[in-house]
């Protein structure tokens, strides 16, 4: 009887395993590795998935594979993620260099410096302001407006595909698996290459970066949450299946891909095992920051789909029962309204209202790119080294981080250009024209509110530079400087003509004033100063010139020079009026400048120039005269430019025009001897007055750097003027 229990007890197990095994589909785990740009070849998997109606149980990813994972997890399709990588202009988000930052944060019209090379500051903590070399500011945008939809979900497993990813916590040495929290934070993290982008700080005050420090397959986590099945993409290729050296190791791009093969393929080899199938593009030959080959990549992708055709024919075969199945897809969640903004302490009240202006809006990916943009505005003008937010239940928390406080810094600069130029006479030949300055500025802290300024200028003439600066208010400080300059060009050298004569001339400036900086984008400068010069270059009445003066400074700027498809202008206007001694005449200088780019689309923009001075100074000074755009020189001028400009992908943009040029006053021996007509620009109604008519082309590409460019003149003169240079 007992044994009739026992068989019949075996026959009922058996039938409800045979049942289990019927209702119940095994878990399917999806991996993605870490790989860099190499990581596009992953979308081509997912679209086959798609193909065949495959829905992954888990989707866990590492660095790229995070990012990418974390979309599909969202509920973006594979067609819907190339879409995606093939239009964005991933490069540009790559290439910007952490914003520059300045003690006034927004460039006196009255300065020579450029800061738009290398920033370097120091103090008893270490070097450098930014732990990461790359800007996050412009990448986190992006994440965050195709995320937008889910940026407030704090499950994981509550998105359209549940989903981990791996960081790896550099403070305490150990790997972190993300399955709650900030969805934002643990893709951010998890991509997070260390000196590349800052790490990630987590409320405990640990510092997460990129997970594939600690596993960049993570098939073990997939089998560790109870995965039956995984199929894992390693984009590295760890077992080297296609050669010991994979990379190109003269270049520095792919030096780096092959130390972050040398630190992440140990763990990923190791990884193969827990998997039922690895599958693994060859991406030789391609980068982990080739972000501008993302068509080839994909197309690696393609081949590798192609070539393991039978592993998706098995996985179809053993979920068959369950096919096709079903998920949400991004478009058919619902956006998120914004209820309210709060900020915290760093964030300027001034900025309050934009921010606010938000509530009540859908959270978008739209809506989020314009809140993206202001909060970007709101940092580069507020000198912040980064503004981020988190979202909860509506609520949008935006917080600033400053910069570290530092007791000096260094600033590098460039600006100006060189090229060729052409002035039109029969009895003339084309010159090399240059216009380059070169400078090296910073500052130290002597007091809590009291800096010491410094700086040396290489353009025309080397010329040494020291001062003080004293913040008071909220907004203003006061300034002074100090100043000797050798070699400077006489008035045979005007900077971009075809004039240059070098010689022993010296001059001492002094000069001080108040900044105020009453708005975001602009700032108002009133200063006072005297100039001594002496030329030796040539047997003048006279070689020594003394300049009393005051002045006063405007500068608007809602412009984003590294994005070339940004809209905006810049706009800076200077007015000097004193004194030229021992020769008694009044003198003066007017010059203002205009810069605006606008349009409807990102594909196409209007673009307008405009530049005017009139300047009154001892004629045998070099600063008594602009150069044209064409090399001409003047001492009124009036310059204006318009036309179209073509944003194209890698921040590269084309620019066409037309142009008009009116400029007069040239210096002689009897305009020296009896003085210059003091009106306004009287000097364009001369018999001797210039006026050049043509077109404009040029080709350029947008950085953190600012914006380098190589632009044609052509004037129905005829002259012409190519230079290449940033700006």
């Amino acid at each position: 009887m007992r044994k009739k229990h026992l068989l019949l007890l075996l026959v009922l197990l058996l039938s409800m395993t045979s049942l289990s095994a019927s209702v119940f589909r095994p878990r399917f785990a999806l991996v993605l590795s870490g790989g860099g740009a190499k990581g596009m070849a992953h979308i081509p998997v997912l679209k086959e998935l798609d193909k065949r109606g495959i829905v992954p149980d888990i989707v866990i990813g590492t660095s790229m594979g995070a990012v990418l994972g974390s979309f599909y997890a969202a509920g973006y399709s594979g067609e819907e993620l190339e879409k995606i990588v093939l239009e964005t202009d991933l490069m540009s988000y790559f290439l910007h260099l952490y914003a520059i930052r300045g003690s006034e944060v927004i460039t006196s019209p009255f300065t020579d410096y450029d800061t738009n090379i290398l920033t370097v500051e120091f103090g008893s903590s270490g070097f450098g302001a930014s732990n990461g070399l790359i800007d996050d500011q412009y990448i986190n945008g992006l994440l965050r407006k195709y995320l937008s939809k889910v940026l407030s979900v704090k499950d994981f497993d509550d998105l359209s595909i549940p989903f981990r990813a791996v960081g790896a916590d550099i403070t305490n040495n150990r790997k972190v698996v993300f399955a709650s929290g900030s969805l934002f934070d643990a893709v951010r993290a998890s991509m997070a290459i260390p000196v590349v982008f800052a790490p990630v700080r987590l409320e405990d005050g640990s510092y997460i970066v990129d997970g594939g420090l600690e596993d960049n397959l993570p098939t073990d986590i997939a089998r560790d949450l109870g995965a039956d099945i995984v199929l894992a993409v390693d984009v590295n290729d760890a077992r080297h299946i296609h050669g010991e050296h994979k990379n190109d190791m003269t270049t520095l791009s792919g030096t780096f891909s092959q130390l972050s093969d040398y630190l992440t393929e140990p763990s990923s080899a190791a990884n193969y095992a827990k998997a039922d199938w690895v599958i693994v593009p060859d991406t030789t030959g391609y980068s982990s920051l080739g972000f501008g080959d993302t068509a080839g990549i994909l197309e690696k992708g393609e081949e590798a789909v192609a070539a393991n055709m039978d592993v998706f024919d098995e996985l179809e075969k053993r979920l068959e029962k369950w096919l096709p199945m079903e998920r949400t897809s991004y478009s058919e969640i619902a956006s998120p309204e914004i209820e309210r903004v709060v900020t915290d302490t760093v964030i300027p009240l001034s900025a309050i209202p934009d921010l606010r202006s938000f509530e009540g809006r859908s959270m978008d990916f739209d809506t989020i790119g314009e809140f993206e943009t202001v909060l970007d505005d709101i940092r580069r003008h507020e000198g912040l080294k980064a503004v981020t937010y988190e979202i909860h239940d509506g609520v949008i928390s935006v917080e600033g981080e400053r910069y570290p406080s530092l007791s000096g810094s260094v600033y590098v600069g460039l600006s100006g250009g060189v090229g060729i130029r052409y002035d039109g006479s029969d009895d003339s030949a084309p010159y090399f024209a240059y216009t380059p300055v070169f400078t090296i500025s910073g500052k130290m802290t002597l007091l809590p509110r009291l800096e010491l300024t410094y700086g040396v200028i290489v353009g025309n003439g080397i010329e040494l530079e020291a001062g003080v600066s004293y913040p008071f208010l909220s907004s203003a400080f006061l300034y002074g400087d100090l100043g000797i300059k050798y070699g400077q060009l006489s008035y045979l050298s005007i900077p971009g003509t075809g004039e240059y004569a070098y010689s022993n001339d010296i001059s001492l400036s002094l000069k001080g004033g108040i900044g105020w900086i009453p708005l975001r984008d602009m700032r108002l400068d009133l200063i006072a100063g005297l100039d001594y010069t002496y030329l030796s270059s040539r047997a003048f009445a006279n070689g020594h010139f003394i300049h009393p003066y005051a002045g006063a400074g405007f500068v608007y700027d809602i412009y984003d020079s590294s994005d070339a498809s940004s809209n905006g202008f810049e706009a800076t206007v200077t007015l000097e009026a004193g004194g030229d001694f021992p020769r008694p005449s009044l003198a003066y200088a007017i010059n203002a400048e205009l810069f605006g780019v606008f349009g409807p689309t990102d594909i196409f923009k209007f673009i307008i120039e405009a530049e005017t001075a009139s300047i009154r100074r001892a004629a045998e000074l070099s600063c008594a005269y602009v150069s044209t755009a064409l090399g001409e020189k003047a001492a009124d001028y009036i310059h204006v430019m318009g036309g179209i400009r073509l944003p194209l992908p890698y921040s590269i943009f084309l620019d066409a025009g037309v142009f008009f040029d009116l400029y007069g006053g040239y210096y002689d021996e009897a305009a020296a001897a009896s003085g210059r007509n003091l009106v306004p620009y009287s000097e364009l109604f001369e018999a001797d007055h210039g006026m050049d008519i043509g077109g404009y082309v040029a080709a350029g590409i947008a950085t953190s750097f600012g914006q380098i460019t190589a632009g044609l003149y052509i004037s129905a003169t005829p002259r012409v003027s190519f230079m290449v240079g940033i700006k």
